[in-house]
C-alpha cells in the first residue's frame, strides 16, 4: 500500500513539520536545529539493524547534488527541506528558506478572530516553502508476518532487500512520471530529469491499545523533498498532481516487483480473488505468500482490528479511528523486536521451510478475459488511462509476472483489443502555457463498443427526432392546463407552458426537459402525463434507484420503478414496451451512458416515446459516461429556469447562483472544461459570498460535527423537516451516531438496547437498536415489501425463540406505505442502518425545512454543492466547515466535474505516440488505430444530420448549435471507427475476447 502525504509547514513560529503525520512525532526528542527546520526529520533518521537498511538518499536529483546513496542524516535532510543544497547551501527553487508568517485566523466575517472551543485563538501558516510528501510503502500483512518468521538474519535481511528493492521500483516509477512548473504562473510544464527522496525503513505497526503490542509491518517512509532537476537542466520545486493520479499503478508495481523477489527467494505465490462478507466478488485481486494461513497473519493484524473495531464502536471513520487509537511510536530496538514476534508464533505449526514447500497458484489461476477486464475499466468512465490500465493489469496478474512482463501486458492490451484512442484531458486556453502537463498530451483510450454505445444514443435520439405518433392535439392540451390551473389555483409560468408544448407536440421519440433544481419538474409531469393519458398512452417512471422511484410514484400518479428492475424485466421478457407507452426518466443526470442506450434501444424497438427529465449539473452519473448529455447535445432540450422550491427570494437568488448565465444573465449549459481557473475562482468567490452567512466556521472537523449536532438539537422543527447530510459513509455514521446519542440523553429512545449483525453493500457491522431509533432498509426484501431506502420507526424488539430478536417497525413514507407495520427476525433482515443523517448523493430529489450540511473540502464540488444547498425549502441551510475548508472554498464551490464522454472529448488523431511515457515507452504501430467502417446507424447519420440540421426546431431546443456540434464531433468519428465487435452481453462471460 503507498500513501501519500503532504508534508507542509505547521503554524507556531520557525518550526515545521507535517499536520499529515503529527502523531509520527509527538514524542521524537529533536535537536534545537531539527525544531527549527522539520519536525519530520527527527522520525525518519532513526537507526537501522543493518548498513543495507540504512536512511539514504536516492534520486536523479540525488545523484546530481552528489548525495546518491550517502546515509540522510538530518544534517543533510534540514536543508533539503528549506529547500537549499545542504552541501553548497545554494538555493535549488524560488522561495527556498520562507518558512511563512503565522498569521490570526479571522472568522468569516474578516472581523473577529476565529477561537476555538476553548477559546484559543486559532492560528496558521501563511506561505512558505513546501517540505515535500511522505510517500509511505508498506509491504502487504503476510510479507511481514514471512519477515518475522524467518529465524535466519540472513534470510530476514534477504526478505527485507526484496522489499527495499520494490521500493525503490516503485519510486523511480514515480521519478519517471513527475513534472515541474516554469514561468511565474507555472502554466507551462516540463518533465523531470530526476528528483530526490530519503528511505527510511520501519518493521513494526504502532502498538494496540489494549495489549500495548507491536506487530511486524515492514514499511518505508521515503521523504520526498518539494525539489527537482527539469529536463531543461534547472531545479526547483515539484509539480504533485502526477503523484496522486499514478499513486495507486505505482503500488501495483511495488507489489508486482516485491512477489517476484519472495519468489527469488524460495516462496510460493497465490493469487487471491477477494469477496465480501456476502461472499461476492469485490473486483480486488492480490498476491499472498502460499502456505500461510489467515489465523497466523490474523495474530498480527492487531492495528487493523484495533482500527476497524473503534471504527465500528463509535461510528467514525477509519482514518478518524486511526487517529483516535495512535500511541507514541517509540519503537523497541530491532532486536527485541524480532525475538517477541518470533517467541508469539511458536503456536503456530508454520516455520520458513513449511512456506517455502508450498508451491502458490499464481500462475495456475485463470485470469479474467479482456472484455472483463474493459468492464472494469469502464465501470465508472467512459474513458480511461494508462495508469488504469497498469492497475487494472497489475491487480490481475498478481504474483505472476515480472514489471517488465506488466508493462508490456499494457502494451499488448493496447495493441491487440483494438482500443479507441481518446484525446487528452481538456485544457483551458486561459490555462495553457508553451507547454502542458501529461495529462493534457497524452492520448486516453475507451472499448469500441463503449464509442459505439455513445454513438447509438445520439443515433436514438437524431434518428427518433421526426416521430409524430405521441403528439397531442392542441386542443387536448389546452384543456389539460385550464383544468390544471382551475384545481390548484394557479397558472403555468409562460416557460411552464412552452416547455409542456415541446414535449408533448414538438418533439419527436426522445425528448429532453432540464429544470434546475427546484423548479418545478413536478408540475409538468403532472401536466403532460394527464394530456398523454387523454389520448391512451400509459406512462411509466423509471428512476435511477427504488426510493427515488417511490417517490415519483408519489408525487406523479404514474407506476414507476428502479432503472435496473426495468432494465432486468426488459432482459427477461417479463415486461415490454409497447407504441402507446411514454417512459418518463427521472433524474436523468444520473443515468449513465450504457442503461440510457438499452433503454433507447428497447423504446425504439417498440416505438415507446422517452422523456429524459433532470438536471446535468447537478449529481453525475455512478457509471461511465452521461446518457442526458449526449441526448441534450443531440436533439437540445426545453429548459425550466424559474426557480420555485426555496421560500425566500434570497434563497432563490443563491440557488440559481450555481448556474452559469450568459452575459444577460440567462442560464446555460455548462461544459465539461469550459471554466479556467481563474473563472473557477470567480464563480466559486461569487457563491462563497453568498452563502457566507450559512457557513458555521470551526478550528477542527470533531468542533464541525460537535456544532452541527448542538444546532440540530437546539432548533425546535420536528426532526421529520430536518436534514442531516454529508459527504462521506463514515461522516454520516458518526452524525448518525451522535444525533442517537443526544435523542436518548433526552429520553426520546428506550433505555434497553440490543446490538445486532447488520450488512450493507458486502460490509458487516454491529447495530445498536432501541424503541423509537429511525431506520432505513438498505436491500430490496419482497416478502417485507421493503426496498432499499425504506426508512422505518423501531416500535418493539424482543428475543426470537428462533434466535436473534424480532423487529417490529412503522413505515414512514410519502406514499400510501406511511404507517404499515411489519415485524422481522435480525437473523434473516440484516440490511438496514440509522437514518438520522445521510449522504448528499441519496438527498437528490428531497426537500426539508433545515438543512445541516457537513461539508468535506475532498469531496465538495459545485455539483454536490448544488445539491446540498437546494435541498432547502422554508427554512435555513446550514454549512460546517473548519477554517482551513473555509478558506479554499472558492476553490471548490466552483468546481466543475462533469462527467466525461468520448463524444464530447473526442478522437485522437495522432496515430502515433509513446503510451508509457517513463516506463520503457515505445511507439504504437499503425495497426492499433481503428480503421474506418460504416455500421448500419452511422450509414445513416449523414442524412439525419442534414434532416436535422435543415428541420425548424422549438427556440429552446438550439437546434442549429446542436446540429453544428454533431457535424463535428460525428463526422470525425465515422472516419476513424473500427470494425467492432457486437456491443458486450450482459454477462461478461458472454463476450468474445482474447488471450494476453
Amino acid at each position: 500500500m503507498i500513501n501519500a502525504t503532504l508534508l507542509k509547514r505547521n503554524a507556531g513560529g520557525t518550526k515545521g513539520g507535517s499536520a499529515s503525520i503529527y502523531y509520527l512525532l509527538a514524542q521524537e526528542k529533536l535537536s534545537e536545529e531539527a525544531e527549527q527546520a522539520s519536525m519530520a526529520v527527527g522520525y525518519y533518521s532513526r537507526s537501522a539493524p543493518s548498513k543495507e537498511a540504512q536512511s539514504k538518499f536516492y534520486g536523479g536529483l540525488a545523484q546530481h547534488l552528489g548525495l546518491a546513496g550517502v546515509r540522510a542524516t538530518e544534517e543533510l535532510m534540514i536543508p533539503l527541506t528549506d529547500g537549499f543544497d545542504p552541501k553548497t547551501g545554494r538555493a535549488l527553487c524560488h522561495g527556498a528558506g520562507d518558512r511563512g508568517q503565522v498569521k490570526v485566523r479571522f472568522d468569516k466575517t474578516g472581523k473577529a478572530p476565529l477561537r476555538d472551543k476553548d477559546g484559543k485563538v486559532v492560528t496558521y501558516l501563511a506561505g512558505g516553502h513546501r517540505i515535500g510528501f511522505d510517500l509511505t510503502i508498506s509491504a502487504p500483512l503476510d510479507i511481514s508476518v514471512a519477515f518475522a518468521l524467518a529465524s535466519d538474519p540472513a534470510e530476514q535481511e534477504a526478505i527485507h532487500a526484496a522489499h527495499r528493492n520494490a521500493v525503490q521500483r516503485a519510486m523511480e516509477a514515480f521519478e519517471a512520471m513527475s513534472e515541474t512548473r516554469r514561468n511565474r504562473a507555472g502554466k507551462d510544464v516540463i518533465g523531470v530529469d530526476g528528483l530526490i527522496w530519503s528511505s527510511h525503513h520501519h518493521y513494526a505497526s504502532r502498538a494496540n491499545e489494549a495489549t500495548g503490542e507491536m506487530g511486524p509491518n515492514l514499511h518505508t517512509h521515503n521523504l520526498l523533498y518539494n525539489l527537482s532537476l527539469g529536463n531543461d537542466g534547472e531545479e526547483a520545486s515539484l509539480s504533485a498532481e502526477e503523484i496522486y493520479r499514478y499513486r495507486k499503478a505505482m503500488d501495483e508495481v511495488y507489489k508486482t516487483e516485491l512477489y517476484q523477489g519472495m519468489k527469488a527467494l524460495g516462496y510460493g505465490v497465490d493469487r487471491i480473488r477477494e469477496l465480501d462478507d456476502d461472499g461476492q466478488e469485490t473486483g480486488r485481486v492480490y498476491a499472498r505468500i502460499a502456505g500461510l494461513d489467515e489465523e497466523v497473519t490474523d495474530r498480527y493484524g492487531n492495528r487493523r482490528k484495533e482500527i476497524l473495531a473503534y471504527a465500528a464502536k463509535h461510528n467514525v471513520s477509519n482514518q478518524q479511528a486511526t487517529l483516535a487509537t495512535r500511541k507514541d511510536k517509540d519503537e523497541p530496538p530491532y532486536q527485541e523486536l524480532i525475538a517477541h514476534w518470533q517467541d508469539t508464533l511458536k503456536g503456530f505449526d508454520v516455520s520458513t521451510e513449511s512456506l517455502k514447500q508450498a508451491k502458490g497458484n499464481a500462475h495456475e489461476m485463470q485470469q479474467k478475459s479482456p472484455a472483463e477486464l474493459l468492464e472494469r475499466l469502464h465501470e465508472t468512465d467512459a474513458i480511461f488511462c494508462d495508469h488504469n490500465l497498469l492497475e487494472v493489469l497489475g491487480q490481475e496478474y498478481a504474483g505472476s509476472v515480472t514489471v517488465a512482463e506488466l508493462y508490456s501486458l499494457v502494451e499488448a492490451f493496447k495493441k491487440e483489443h483494438g482500443l479507441v484512442l481518446v484525446n487528452p484531458t481538456r485544457l483551458h486556453d486561459d490555462d495553457k502555457g508553451d507547454s502542458l502537463a501529461r495529462r493534457h498530451t497524452q492520448e486516453r483510450y475507451c472499448a469500441t463498443w463503449m464509442l459505439q454505445i455513445e454513438q447509438e444514443v445520439v443515433a436514438f435520439a437524431i434518428e427518433r427526432a421526426k416521430e409524430t405518433h405521441h403528439h397531442v392535439p392542441q386542443a387536448d392540451v389546452d384543456r389539460v392546463v385550464e383544468d390544471y390551473e382551475k384545481a390548484k389555483g394557479f397558472q403555468l409560468s409562460k416557460e411552464q407552458r412552452h416547455a409542456l408544448d415541446h414535449i408533448t407536440q414538438g418533439s419527436g421519440g426522445v425528448v429532453n426537459l432540464s429544470g434546475l433544481a427546484g423548479t418545478g419538474k413536478t408540475t409538468i409531469s403532472e401536466c403532460f402525463r394527464a394530456a398523454y393519458e387523454s389520448q391512451g398512452f400509459e406512462l411509466l417512471g423509471v428512476c435511477v434507484s427504488n426510493a427515488a422511484a417511490e417517490k415519483l410514484e408519489a408525487e406523479s400518479g404514474m407506476s414507476s420503478v428502479s432503472m435496473a428492475q426495468m432494465l432486468h424485466d426488459l432482459d427477461k421478457g417479463k415486461m415490454q414496451f409497447r407504441k402507446t407507452d411514454v417512459i418518463v426518466v427521472d433524474e436523468a443526470g444520473m443515468v449513465d451512458a450504457r442503461n440510457t442506450h438499452k433503454l433507447f434501444s428497447y423504446a425504439a424497438k417498440a416505438g415507446a416515446k422517452v422523456i429524459m427529465q433532470g438536471d446535468v449539473e447537478q449529481l453525475q452519473p455512478i457509471g461511465a459516461g452521461s446518457g442526458f448529455q449526449l441526448t441534450k447535445q443531440a436533439v437540445g432540450d426545453a429548459k425550466l429556469t424559474e426557480i420555485r422550491r426555496q421560500g425566500k427570494q434570497g434563497d432563490r437568488d443563491t440557488a440559481l447562483s450555481f448556474y452559469a448565465t450568459d452575459e444577460h444573465g440567462q442560464v446555460i449549459d455548462l461544459k465539461k472544461a469550459s471554466r479556467s481557473r481563474s473563472q473557477t475562482l470567480d464563480k466559486g468567490n461569487e457563491i462563497k459570498a453568498r452563502l457566507l452567512d450559512t457557513i458555521r466556521e470551526t478550528a477542527t472537523e470533531k468542533d464541525s460535527r460537535e456544532r452541527l449536532l448542538h444546532e440540530y438539537f437546539e432548533d425546535p422543527t420536528p426532526m421529520q423537516e430536518k436534514l442531516v447530510i454529508a459527504h462521506t459513509r463514515a461522516d454520516v455514521a458518526a452524525l448518525n451516531a451522535g444525533i442517537r446519542a443526544g435523542l436518548k440523553e433526552r429520553g426520546e429512545l428506550g433505555q434497553d438496547e440490543v446490538v445486532i449483525e447488520a450488512r450493507d453493500k458486502g460490509r458487516k457491522f454491529d447495530l445498536a437498536l432501541s424503541k423509537g431509533d429511525q431506520i432505513v432498509f438498505t436491500a430490496k426484501n419482497k416478502d417485507l415489501g421493503v426496498i432499499n431506502g425504506t426508512q422505518a420507526v423501531v416500535e418493539n424488539i424482543k428475543p426470537s425463540r428462533a434466535g436473534g430478536y424480532d423487529i417490529s417497525v412503522s413505515i414512514r413514507s410519502e406514499t400510501k406505505a406511511d404507517g404499515r407495520r411489519l415485524t422481522f427476525n435480525s437473523f434473516e433482515m440484516k440490511a438496514l442502518t440509522h437514518s438520522y443523517a445521510g449522504t448528499v448523493h441519496k438527498s437528490q430529489g428531497q426537500g426539508k425545512r433545515e438543512i445541516y450540511h457537513l461539508a468535506n473540502l475532498g469531496m465538495l464540488d459545485a455539483h454536490s454543492a448544488l445539491v446540498a444547498y437546494t435541498r432547502l425549502t422554508k427554512g435555513s441551510y446550514r454549512m460546517y466547515a473548519t477554517s482551513d475548508d473555509v478558506e479554499r472554498l472558492s476553490e471548490r464551490l466552483g468546481l466543475e466535474r462533469l462527467k466525461e464522454t468520448v463524444l464530447d472529448a473526442g478522437l485522437k488523431d495522432d496515430p502515433q505516440r509513446p503510451v508509457v511515457q517513463g516506463l520503457g515507452a515505445v511507439a504504437r504501430p499503425n495497426t492499433q488505430r481503428p480503421a474506418a467502417q460504416r455500421t448500419r446507424i452511422q450509414g445513416k447519420l449523414d442524412a439525419l444530420l442534414k434532416e436535422h440540421a435543415e428541420r425548424p426546431k422549438p427556440q429552446m431546443s438550439e437546434g442549429e448549435r446542436k446540429a453544428r456540434w454533431l457535424l463535428e464531433v460525428l463526422e470525425p468519428l465515422r472516419r476513424a471507427r473500427k470494425a467492432s465487435p457486437k456491443l458486450p452481453a450482459q454477462s461478461p462471460k458472454h463476450r468474445q475476447g482474447f488471450s494476453l
